[in-house]
Formats: structure tokens, sequence, C-alpha cells
């Protein structure tokens, strides 16, 4: 078993847990994410993703103080002014 020493534990590595843990990285704690697996490398070339995700104005100076906006515009990231979603009936029954 290995033991690891960290001032902070953070459970999930996705969008809120990495933010989490790269800005008290920065801050001097040591940091420890926690995640059951790797996330999958950027493949530009790749289908993208139907899923979206919204990213406030708050979110965006957050992720620039911490300095990776850029990389995140870099990984398909774009403005959008307006939203549609549909639903199909065959998804919706018993609900």
């Amino acid at each position: 078993m290995t033991i690891l020493h960290a001032d902070v534990a953070v459970v999930g590595g996705g969008m809120v847990g990495g933010a989490l843990a790269l800005g008290l990285a920065q801050n001097g704690f040591a940091v420890t994410v926690l995640e059951k697996s790797p996330p999958p490398a950027f493949d530009s070339t790749s289908q993208p993703d139907v899923r979206i995700s919204a990213i406030s104005a708050s979110s965006v100076a957050l992720l620039r103080s911490l300095g990776v906006w850029d990389a995140v515009l870099a990984m398909r990231a774009h403005p959008w002014r307006r939203l549609e979603t549909w639903g199909v009936a065959e998804c919706t029954r018993g609900v």
C-alpha cells in the first residue's frame, strides 16, 4: 500500500476538483487528487462529444487566474448566445 502525505485531498478530478486542486497547489498546498481513473488524453482529431458544459464569466475569470484558460480554448471551447434542447418521447416515458 502506498501512503500519500498531503495537506488536502480532493476527491474527484473533474472540472471543479481539478480547478480546486490547481488553485490550492499554486498557493503552496500539497494536494492529492483522488480519481477512479485518469481522464483520456485530448485528441483534436477525435469526434466532438455531444455533451456540453456551460462556463460562466466568473468561471472563465477563475480559469484565467489559474493560467489554464488558453488550454481550455484549445480544446474546442466556443462562446454561445443561445441553446436549444429537445427531448425524445421514448426517452421520457414513465417519468
